[in-house]
Order: structure tokens, then C-alpha cells, then sequence
């Protein structure tokens, strides 16, 4: 008898089902999420059991369902074929694009399964596996552009409405006034050093050897530098990182 698959658990363990040429959907949306939002897939299954708060984790599932539903059209439409194999193992069959006609597809991205024969009910009892075509899913990320994280210079130009207009100008060929500029806007944002001073998370992390979990709870204890927070696309300032990590080195000498 299959047994009962909790939403979201399968996103804390390592993936390594087989199957020839095709990926676990779960495996295949967990890369997605990744990409897109920012948010690690070992992270899914406490994002959605923490209750809503109007916090970090309630933007993220925002973020996260907006994926899914980007993923599910792909498979609407045929852009991305999908697979249905029994969950003990057997044969698999290509999974009809009517299939994914439902009204909420989050269950199914939640579990990586469904009902083959109340294929729409996403309370009915799991017995099907569902797999994606490899190949087809590797393709698509780089086919499309990603709406959610942002360029450092993005991120800059948004933050100061300054530095889009001197962008502006220095694109036009036209000389810029250096008397006239704020300090925000000196030559050296345009140097080609510029967007090493922003840092994303997986830098942070590697520089840091914090895990996100500890950065992030740092930052709400005050004590790490704020991130730039828009959208799906957190930044940090370098030089706010490594002065925070020469007090750490300062404090244990």
C-alpha cells in the first residue's frame, strides 16, 4: 500500500530516484525555486509550515507559488513534457498536458505526486510519482528571462535614482560634470570593479562560512549588516560584510 507523502518533505532529502533522461518534479521545481527566488529547497518544508506572519517566509511563499505557476504553464502547454511512474516503481507514461488543468498546481509541486485516476483532487490518496523531461526543463531556464533576481547594477539603479541617471548620460556619450556629482556617483561606478561590491547570499555565505539560517538570524539580532532586500534579489555591501568579519577576527584575538 503507498504510503502517505508529507507536503514539502521531500524537498529535505537528497533526490537521487532514477529514472532515464528525466528529473523528479520535485528535484526540477526545487532548481527552479533556487534560481528564481533565492530560497535553498531544504528550506521549503519550514517556509510552509510556519504560520503566516507577515514576515521573510510569507514573501517567500508568495515568491515560490508565483513559480510554480510559471512551471505549470510550461507543462500546459507541452513546453515541458512530464512523466507519471506507481510510487513502489514500474512503468512510466508520459503524463497528458490535460492533466495539469487544475485550478491550484502548489499540492502537486508540494508532494511531487498525484492520483492517476482523481488525478484532479489534490486530497485524494497519492499513487503516481511525477518526473520531467530533463533535457527539455535544462533548456528552458536559459531560454527564459528570469523575473525575479536583479543585476547589482539593477539594484543600484533603483536604490538611487542618481545613478540611473548618470548611467544614462555615460551611455549617450555625454561627459559628466564630475564637480557636480554627489560622492555616490564618482567615477568608480563605472569602473568594471563596480559590482564586486555587492555581494549575493551564496557569496556571503562563502565568505562568511554562515550559513543563510545564521545570517539571517544575525541580521535580526542586529548584528550583521542589513541586506538590500528587492524582490526576489538580496545584496549585501562588501565592504559592510568583510568590516563585519575583521570585528569577529578583532574580537577573538
Amino acid at each position: 500500500m503507498n504510503q502517505p507523502i508529507e507536503p514539502w518533505s521531500p524537498y529535505s532529502l537528497a533526490d537521487s530516484l532514477p529514472s532515464r533522461d528525466r528529473l523528479t518534479l520535485t528535484s526540477a521545481f526545487g532548481d527552479l525555486v533556487e534560481l528564481a527566488t533565492e530560497v535553498y529547497s531544504y528550506e521549503l518544508y519550514d517556509i510552509f509550515n510556519t504560520p503566516p506572519d507577515n514576515g521573510e517566509d510569507d514573501v517567500s511563499r508568495h515568491l515560490i507559488e508565483l513559480q510554480a505557476q510559471v512551471l505549470s504553464r510550461e507543462f500546459v502547454h507541452g513546453r515541458i513534457e512530464t512523466f507519471a511512474r506507481p510510487l513502489q516503481g514500474g512503468d512510466v507514461e508520459p503524463l497528458g498536458m490535460d492533466k495539469w488543468e487544475i485550478d491550484d498546481p502548489l499540492p502537486r509541486f508540494a508532494t511531487g505526486a498525484f492520483n492517476a485516476e482523481r488525478w484532479a483532487d489534490p486530497c485524494a490518496l497519492l499513487t503516481h510519482r511525477i518526473f520531467v523531461d530533463k533535457a527539455q526543463f535544462d533548456r528552458w531556464p536559459v531560454a527564459r528571462k528570469a523575473p525575479g533576481p536583479l543585476t547589482d547594477e539593477e539594484i543600484e539603479a533603483v536604490l538611487d535614482p542618481q545613478v540611473r541617471a548618470a548611467r544614462a548620460i555615460a551611455s549617450r556619450g555625454e561627459d559628466l560634470d564630475q564637480e557636480r556629482l554627489p560622492a555616490s556617483l564618482t567615477p568608480a561606478f563605472r569602473q568594471p570593479e563596480f559590482s564586486s561590491r555587492l555581494l549575493t547570499l551564496r557569496e556571503v555565505e562563502d565568505l562568511t562560512t554562515r550559513k543563510k539560517s545564521t545570517i539571517y538570524e544575525l541580521e535580526k539580532q542586529g548584528h550583521f549588516p542589513r541586506r538590500l532586500k528587492l524582490g526576489a534579489s538580496s545584496r549585501w555591501y562588501r565592504h559592510e560584510v568583510e568590516a563585519w568579519l575583521r570585528e569577529q577576527l578583532d574580537s577573538q584575538s
